[in-house]
């Protein structure tokens, strides 16, 4: 398999070895940090009805509103946290099954796109050390998050250290190496696969340009399958969470409709491109126009029409919903210049470049027994 993948490049072995190792090293590390998260956010619920009795026994300006807002803002970002390290984790496995594929197809432009997800997974490995610190961070005035830290006992200190912190500072330095040395190796590989795909497609700049347009368009089509279940894990473990009257209409709406565009949308597209089908890639269009249109109102009701229903998880779902958006305007217009270029040669030319025919032979020229792929 390794093989296949990587042939006889001694710079293709290094990075699936390095990807490999990465996966292995930082789900490990996440795995342990999601399993101590797990243990506080059950302490922090079970400490929370006790809480709420000392502020409430306080000479103090807040409501019993108030409390259960915040009440409701803290559980949400502890559970909400923990989907995000689940997402850290199948990140992992994300940026190893794309190199895969990139190293298959040699996409130079996929294996671009991975250095630019790892060095986002180092900017989040810093965030979610104040994720966490911030969940049970001091305040300065009466809060329950203050309740919580005096039944934890740890009311002196005004920002507690939670017990993951040595792992998610271990999960930091490690991204910024793997991150650094896989860039190397993506330069390396560059150049490598420039000259292999020149020399199989040739020199006729514009099948190059099509045949580019096509590679970044199928790359961001897995890029909205992950942003687009990121946020859908996020939303629904809130809408869960809350527990509303209106919570199983919801629920089966969203699943609905984050599965056509996760997975039956990409498969239309694919097929569309495979089969230069323009029904099917006017269906992609519109589709994905709706997804579009859901995503804008999510983001509305995200951030103005229902803001308090989301505080806890009000910042990731905001940047999940802002990416899945440029993806989807940059994947309709891809699909758009893709099905511009259908029926001008490139599948053959796709078909060179991957070791498969996409079409069979044909007869070329009258009676003549010459055989060709065109």
């Amino acid at each position: 398999m390794i093989s296949r993948l990587a042939g006889d490049s001694t710079w293709s072995r290094y990075s699936l070895a390095w990807s490999g190792i990465q996966a292995v090293v930082m789900m490990a590390l996440e795995s342990v940090i999601l399993y101590i998260h797990i243990l506080e956010s059950n302490s922090i619920d079970d400490v929370i009805p006790s809480a709420k009795y000392l502020l409430s026994q306080r000479t103090t300006n807040i409501t019993s509103t108030e409390v259960d807002a915040e009440a409701t803002t803290l559980l949400q970002s502890t559970r909400v946290l923990s989907v995000y390290h689940v997402l850290f984790i199948v990140a992992q496995l994300f940026q190893l099954i794309l190199l895969c594929d990139a190293m298959l197809n040699k996409n130079t432009i996929q294996i671009i796109a991975i250095v630019i997800f790892n060095c986002s997974m180092v900017a989040y490995t810093g965030v979610q050390v104040k994720q966490a610190s911030d969940i049970l961070a001091k305040t300065p005035t009466d809060s329950l998050v203050n309740m919580i830290l005096i039944r934890f006992e740890n009311a002196a200190a005004p920002t507690p250290v939670h017990a993951s912190l040595p792992y998610e500072i271990a999960v930091v330095c490690l991204m910024v190496i793997f991150a650094s040395g896989f860039a190397y190796i993506a330069y390396k590989l560059y150049k490598e696969f420039g000259w292999s795909i020149y020399k199989k497609i040739g020199a006729d700049l514009s099948m190059r340009d099509m045949y580019k347009v096509y590679q970044i368009f199928i790359m961001i089509l897995k890029f909205d399958v992950f942003f687009q279940l990121g946020f859908s894990a996020q939303f629904l473990s809130v809408v869960v969470l809350e527990a509303s009257p209106d919570m199983w209409s919801v629920l089966t709406i969203h699943l609905i409709l984050s599965t056509g565009a996760s997975i039956i949308l990409p498969l239309i597209a694919w097929w569309g491109l495979k089969r230069e089908s323009k029904i099917s890639m006017w269906c992609f269009i519109v589709c994905a126009l709706g997804t579009l249109i859901y995503n804008i109102y999510k983001l509305c009701q995200v951030s103005f029409l229902e803001s308090d229903r989301f505080a806890g998880a009000q910042k990731f779902l905001k940047l999940f919903l802002v990416v899945d958006l440029i993806l989807g305007i940059l994947t309709i217009y891809l699909a758009w210049t893709c099905m511009r270029n259908f029926n001008n040669g490139l599948n053959a030319h796709i078909g060179k470049v991957s070791g498969s025919n996409i079409y069979p032979m044909e007869s070329v020229g009258g009676s003549s027994k010459r055989w060709s792929i065109e």
